[in-house]
């Protein structure tokens, strides 16, 4: 077990592109904390990190950033508080990025530490520079619980080109230059995020472009994505597909400038591990509940959510859990819901894969199969949104729109997909019936 305190410096970028420093990440063994700056905790007009450290009052908000046991700000388990955790990738991604760094996959100090460039959202975090003083309230807080901290241990800073993009797919952060898609980007945050089939599901990319189109065709607002050949992504091994799938990254803007986001995993409290929430309708009518009080659009934003929850439904995402519903910070301080992202009929690989895989995502689509406008109803009421009646006429509206618009947009589908969607819009699904 180390004998010293490991440190970061954390950063948050303003709409106007000043990164702001507003706190300190420190880890001692298996105990991880975060302490906010004072100047960052005693100003009503601080750039917003996350809804989950907001209170019902300034002095609640005040309250939470300043707690020393909250598990919000600190943890004795060997990770970091939940938003943090939800910063770093999954599955391969995480498994690349330990290699580049030389760490374990479960060493999520350093895991943090290597991606601190190019993080999700406006956050940026970087070694504590040696000349910088570290504040009691900060150093001392370890030495409460009795350790005997000593000297800062040295912490590498953010490996060059390393990135923690959230998600189980295979991708990379890259920079657009013309039509080329740069992988080593000297350190520069990426722009986009560029995205692999697998062998096991070779058209992955066709599924997910497809989502894109139906959505799009709903009037949904969605993240900007196309198909590249391979030669036009700079990748650092050779794949055997020909085509990958390249997304612009809507928490960035022009010449690079950091627009905050975060998922509603980090909002609601729900490790990664634990992003498919507890109960789907209940999960569901919490995000509609936080859009209706929080948003600054709410009337736009709640109705934005439904025709993406019932258009999923039609369409087989059966993967929209926590991770992938997100909201922006526009002026840095106030959300709005985020695009519409990662949008897969994942019912259509159940045929590409044995009957014990997806176990998750099947047991998810017997829920939303079977859902009635009753559930749609009670969504709406366990949501206490204002609008629900004009809510339930968007739903069946968007059901009609899906069955008249759809069909056309399918034509140029993978056969396996276009069947499965075209078996939801006749009668597959309750709703549709």
């Amino acid at each position: 077990m180390t004998t010293s305190i490991r440190y970061l410096r954390l950063y948050l970028y303003t709409p106007a592109g000043i990164r702001r420093p507003i706190g300190f990440l420190s880890s001692y063994g298996d105990i991880y904390r975060v302490s906010f700056d004072e100047d960052y905790i005693a100003d009503p007009n601080r750039p917003a990190l996350s809804l989950s450290y907001r209170g019902q009052t300034e002095t609640d908000t005040q309250s939470i950033l300043r707690s020393e046991r909250d598990e919000r700000v600190s943890r004795t388990d060997g990770k970091w508080p939940v938003f943090f955790q939800n910063l770093l990738p999954e599955g391969h991604n995480r498994e690349r990025l330990a290699r580049e760094r030389q760490c374990g996959t479960d060493d999520e100090f350093e895991l943090l530490a290597a991606a601190g460039h190019d993080l999700m959202g406006a956050v940026e975090v970087e070694p504590v520079a040696r000349d910088q003083t570290i504040p009691d309230l900060v150093r001392l807080w370890h030495t409460t619980l009795g350790k005997e901290a000593l000297e800062p241990g040295f912490v590498d800073y953010p490996t060059e080109d390393a990135a923690a993009i959230p998600g189980m797919v295979t991708k990379f952060s890259a920079l657009q230059e013309g039509r080329r898609y740069i992988i080593k980007r000297h350190g520069a945050a990426g722009d986009t995020i560029v995205k692999l089939p697998s062998i096991r599901h070779p058209t992955l990319v066709e599924n997910e472009l497809m989502g894109y189109a139906l959505l799009e065709a709903l009037g949904i607002r969605c993240a900007k994505a196309r198909k590249i050949s391979r030669e036009d992504a700079q990748l650092p091994f050779h794949i055997p597909f020909p085509s990958l799938l390249a997304v612009e990254r809507f928490d960035r803007g022009p010449g690079g400038r950091r627009i905050h986001m975060e998922e509603f995993a980090q909002i609601m409290q729900f490790a990664p591990r634990h992003k498919y929430g507890t109960d789907l309708i209940q999960d569901y009518a919490k995000i509609l509940r936080i859009l209706e009080n929080l948003s600054m659009n709410p009337a736009q934003d709640t109705a934005e959510f439904v025709k993406r929850f019932i258009a999923f439904i039609l369409m087989g995402n059966t993967d929209a859990h926590l991770k992938n519903w997100a909201v922006i910070y526009p002026d840095g301080k106030n959300p709005c819901l985020s695009p519409a992202y990662d949008p897969v009929c994942i019912t259509a690989l159940f045929d590409e894969v044995a009957e014990h895989d997806y176990g998750i995502n099947r047991r998810i689509d017997d829920v939303i199969s079977a859902l009635t406008w009753t559930d749609i109803e009670n969504l709406l009421v366990e949501a206490k949104v204002v609008r629900n009646d004009r809510l339930m006429v968007l739903a069946k509206k968007t059901v009609l729109e899906a069955k008249r618009l759809w069909p056309a947009v399918l034509e140029t589908a993978p056969g396996g997909l276009k069947k499965e969607i075209t078996q939801r819009l006749n009668g597959k699904v309750l709703l549709a019936c």
